[in-house]
């Protein structure tokens, strides 16, 4: 899916007005529906939905960056809205700086491989310094527009510059950061992971009778964890570690987590699912 097929010029908006987190995603609302797709959706549904998605993590990615999104239901298509902002708003980002780059986004429900793909493709491109700065020398919408479409069209045809890489092996015994985790590496772009069910070394003694009495100690509920697996470029490396931390807090200070990153010398075949 392509992001420059799913953007109008309507839906394009250079320096926007509103200071706060709540007004922006009004304002960003309002440019979205100047896409025929969405005549017939309530601004409140939409802006209720989006307030959810923010509720489980802020869509503020940091480096001046937001892309919120949501699925509403019986919607046909994905609509983009994209829109800058000269002096930033605070929009609760991963490094609490401002943001000053918008792309809203809403899709389908029944799209979810779709939608992200189309959030990773965003994610991506937004990580180009030099396309973040076009974005936000344009000086109307119809550059801005122009931009979008002819970055994210050209970057179809780039060839990939070969990369050392990385297999990435999280550890993690608190289950309910699963979905952040595999969330954030959507939102850096890391397409493809793998998830496998694994026990510590606590769920195996207490299985022995001398060393019973470690369930009382370790808790069995904190035995088994899953094992995440992944490909990752040396360059992504600093932003998974600090994007788990934001999530968990200091790795080095609490259990709970650990990420190991080992050397690939012979990579065939993906764990992409798209």
């Amino acid at each position: 899916m392509k992001i420059y097929e799913k953007i109008s010029k309507e839906c394009c908006l250079v320096n926007i007005s509103a200071r706060k987190k709540e007004d922006v995603l009004k304002e960003l609302i309002q440019l979205l529906k100047k896409s025929p797709v969405l005549d017939k959706i309530n601004d409140q549904i939409i802006l209720n939905l989006l307030w959810e998605r923010e509720k489980l993590g802020s869509t503020g990615l940091g480096h001046g960056i937001a892309i919120p999104h949501c699925k509403i239901e019986g919607l046909r298509e994905f609509v983009l809205a994209v829109a800058t902002s000269e002096k930033g708003v605070q929009f609760d980002a991963l490094d609490n700086k401002k943001v000053h780059i918008f792309f809203l986004m809403v899709g389908p429900t029944d799209k979810p491989n779709e939608h992200l793909q189309l959030l990773s493709g965003i994610s991506h491109l937004l990580r180009e310094p030099k396309i973040k700065n076009e974005l936000l020398k344009a000086q109307t919408a119809e550059s801005l527009y122009e931009t979008v479409v002819m970055e994210s069209s050209e970057g179809i045809k780039k060839p990939v510059v070969a990369e050392k890489q990385k297999l990435l092996i999280i550890t993690l015994y608190e289950q309910k950061f699963l979905e952040d985790i595999l969330e954030l590496f959507i939102e850096l772009g890391i397409k493809g992971s793998t998830v496998i069910d694994s026990i510590g070394m606590g769920g195996i003694l207490t299985k022995v009778p001398l060393f019973a009495d470690f369930i009382n100690f370790l808790g069995q509920n904190k035995n088994y964890s899953k094992t995440i697996l992944a490909i990752v470029s040396e360059s992504e490396l600093s932003s998974v570690v600090k994007g788990m931390e934001e999530l968990l807090g200091d790795l080095d200070k609490r259990g709970g987590a650990s990420i190991l990153a080992l050397d690939v010398f012979l990579a065939k075949g993906t764990m992409e699912y798209m």
